[in-house]
């Protein structure tokens, strides 16, 4: 599924060959048409703004109306002049003394770039927090700036989202994610040229089929031999978590490199995943992941086994391995020869990339331009950015802020690159599996029920 920012849409608006007037015909029918197919008929208000957001807006009104809907259409700086008694100044009090209990937000669209007048601040509290209200926003939420995500002061929330032609960038960047309620995407007649798009929303149809299948010839080295990198004993459990999700998720064998001093607590704690002393393992030629970072800490030893780390095939990168080069990132990035993946979150991203700017798209492209690595930048709206500037957005429910769970998406993106998916695949896949065991567990999920969930989530993912 395809993501635009709002210069794309322009563009596609002005090359579709159709008129802006016969498109925003087009649009206010099909917002009327999904309103009455949505909704039974009941009192509606509908708000629309100066733009072409509210003509869209506009024609949805006189169209409801026209099926019998019981309408009030509250217009706010447009200058579309309407002599009729349903038509009202969009005020607070006009808003406070209706009885409509649905809305329909046409105010600002996709070209919102100024924060919204305080004149309109008021109406938007009270719409958000009255419990009986249900909002239908028009292409997106008033407020939302659609290149970011980022409320612009204040911002309408939508229960639904009409969107044309494709999902534009403040659907799924927080917090205009939260924002958009059930995002509908409707075809109005605007072509989409999908050599332009990079950016796009992360479904199962991007990398399912990407994903090995067993043979019978299969065994456990084909499967993916996963080595987890670990530094001392204190931080034991990131090693533990890293490795059980590389093997649930598919790795056929996995390992953990750790120093003396450590055999003992993983000799009492893990059963089907071998621990081995980092120097006798590391050059196995039949490793083809290793993951290092999670529970290292920060310390020379750190640095200097990233730095060997990277000089290997198919590594994944995370935590501790990429703090250690906050003072010297240009050293981490000259080292990236092979396929790397790094896992930061947005603390981490600062402080190698801290000269980055824009959006949270941009500066993820940006960090992987420069350094060479598809960088799975972590949050409730995680981005996933290869060196030539492809992007996949994935958004997240707020239980997997839970310590543990970043090891955990280390270890299943690990899983999958060493049984032969690429990077960038790798990555996208991981993610949206992380993702959806938090969805599919619930409340109270903590980093161990994610791996338990996997087995899960593969079996109804092939279904």
């Amino acid at each position: 599924m395809v993501v635009l920012d709002g210069q794309q849409v322009v563009s596609f608006e002005k090359s579709c060959g159709v008129a802006i007037d016969e498109l925003i015909c087009k649009a206010g029918k099909v917002i009327g048409d999904t309103i009455f197919n949505m909704f039974p008929r009941q009192p509606v208000i509908v708000i629309s703004g100066p733009g072409n957001n509210g003509r869209d807006g506009i024609v949805a009104a006189k169209m409801l109306k026209a099926h019998g809907w019981p309408v009030v259409l509250m217009l706010y700086n447009c200058t579309t002049h309407i002599d009729e008694d349903w038509v009202v100044p969009l005020t607070y009090d006009n808003i406070v003394n209706s009885q409509s209990c649905l809305i329909v937000d046409a105010l600002f669209g996709i070209g919102l770039s100024r924060y919204i007048p305080e004149d309109l601040s008021c109406i938007f509290s009270y719409i958000n927090n009255s419990n009986n209200k249900i909002v239908v926003a028009v292409d997106i939420p008033s407020g939302i700036n659609c290149n970011t995500g980022q409320v612009m002061g204040c911002a309408i929330r939508a229960d639904v989202t009409i969107t044309f032609s494709a999902l534009k960038i403040g659907h799924v960047l927080f917090p205009g994610s939260s924002y958009s309620g059930k995002v509908r995407v409707v075809d109005i007649g605007i072509g989409i040229d999908y050599s332009k798009v990079t950016i796009r929303k992360n479904t199962p149809t991007l990398w399912k089929n990407e994903i090995p299948k067993l043979e019978y010839i299969t065994n456990k080295y084909t499967r993916g031999y996963t080595l987890v990198c670990s530094v001392g004993n204190k931080s034991i459990g990131a090693s533990k978590l890293v490795a059980m999700s590389a093997l649930r998720v598919g790795s056929g064998i996995v390992s953990i490199a750790c120093d003396s001093n450590a055999f003992a607590f993983y000799a009492s704690c893990l059963t089907s995943i071998m621990y081995r002393l980092y120097d006798d393992v590391i050059n196995d030629d039949r490793i083809t992941s290793i993951i290092i970072g999670p529970g290292c800490g920060i310390s020379e030893i750190t640095r200097q086994r990233t730095m060997d780390v990277l000089s290997k095939q198919n590594c994944v990168l995370d935590a501790d391995s990429i703090s250690v080069f906050s003072d010297s990132y240009e050293i981490l990035f000259s080292k990236i020869k092979h396929n790397v993946i790094m896992t930061p979150h947005e603390g981490e991203f600062k402080r190698i990339f801290p000269f980055l700017t824009g959006s949270k798209i941009e500066m993820a492209q940006k960090a992987a331009s420069l350094s060479k690595a598809v960088i799975v930048l972590k949050g409730p709206d995680t981005i996933i950015a290869d060196p030539v500037g492809n992007v996949v957005v994935n958004n997240a429910p707020f239980s997997l802020a839970t310590a543990g769970s970043g090891d955990v998406l280390s270890g299943i993106i690990g899983g999958l690159l060493s049984s032969g998916m690429n990077p960038f695949d790798a990555a996208c896949c991981g993610v949206w599996i992380h993702t959806k065991c938090a969805r599919e567990y619930g409340i109270g999920l903590i980093a161990d029920d994610i791996i338990l969930q996997i087995p899960q989530v593969l079996k109804k993912l092939f279904c």
